[in-house]
């Protein structure tokens, strides 16, 4: 059995498992949360900048589906006692590492996705401040969800076979101080969050998007953290998410992990 075949293997198992009852229901409640609010917002009072409402539900949809399916990756199969099991397989670990991130990368965009669509649906034309059309709005979120969805689905797999017990806990520490805090700061070290570069490509590709009260906010910005093509941010992604999974690669294949039968001897 090669790797391809090994991966394959565990996509179709992770698969079974997403379609169940009790994770469809979840999916389902993730995938309405951005919609249901953008409806109570839009009722209550009209939205001044949907684009950005939109960019954050959305977002803090797709981080929490990948907190919940991928931090867990190793350490799900040391609490449900497989661990052993898999390491006896060829290629069972790396299997394990490489198959859970397609099908929690992709379950987080596809429940990210069905509410971006939703909540693209309910907003009128004319409430859109790019001046972008709907479905240009809608397929640019789409590429930046599905780019998010895999560089930190990569950065979360480190995590999860870095730290096991606290994975999810240290994601969200790192998310915070990493990609919010230290995003925001004006110099080159900003320039390495990932926050960083799909902003920049929002920004590129639709417009400023977040309510501002400066005459040109676009360009404050650029003289503050600097606006590279799209094609360069595009590229510190894609090589985030490898250079993430090769490390991840790493340790996983060489690491010792104490499983349950152990820790009780």
């Amino acid at each position: 059995m090669n790797l391809i075949t090994s991966i394959q293997a565990t996509v179709s198992f992770e698969l079974s498992r997403v379609l169940t009852f009790q994770r469809m229901s979840l999916a389902a409640v993730m995938a309405l949360f951005p919609p249901m609010m953008v409806w109570i917002l839009n009722n209550s009072s009209n939205l001044p900048i949907p684009e950005f409402v939109i960019a954050v539900l959305c977002g803090m949809v797709c981080l929490l589906s990948l907190l919940l399916w991928v931090t867990p990756n190793v350490y799900a199969e040391l609490e449900g006692k497989s661990w052993t099991f898999v390491t006896t397989r060829p290629h069972g670990r790396w299997s394990i590492l490489f198959g859970k991130f397609i099908i929690a990368a992709g379950w987080s965009f596809l429940i990210a996705w069905i509410g971006l669509t939703l909540c693209i649906i309910q907003v009128d034309h004319g409430a859109f401040v790019t001046g972008a059309e709907p479905v240009v709005i809608w397929y640019v979120f789409s590429i930046l969800l599905g780019l998010a969805s895999l560089v930190y689905a990569a950065v979360f797999s480190l995590f999860g076979v870095l730290i096991q017990r606290r994975a999810m806990v240290v994601a969200v520490g790192y998310f915070l101080i990493f990609e919010v805090v230290l995003a925001a700061i004006p110099a080159n070290v900003g320039k390495i969050t990932m926050s960083y570069h799909l902003f920049c490509l929002m920004l590129h590709w639709l417009g400023w998007v977040i309510p501002d009260q400066n005459v040109d906010p676009r360009q404050e910005f650029e003289n503050l953290y600097g606006l590279f093509p799209a094609w360069i941010h595009v590229s510190a992604i894609l090589a985030m998410t490898v250079t993430m999974l090769g490390l991840a690669a790493i340790v996983i294949r060489s690491r010792e992990y104490v499983t349950l039968e152990d820790a009780q001897v």
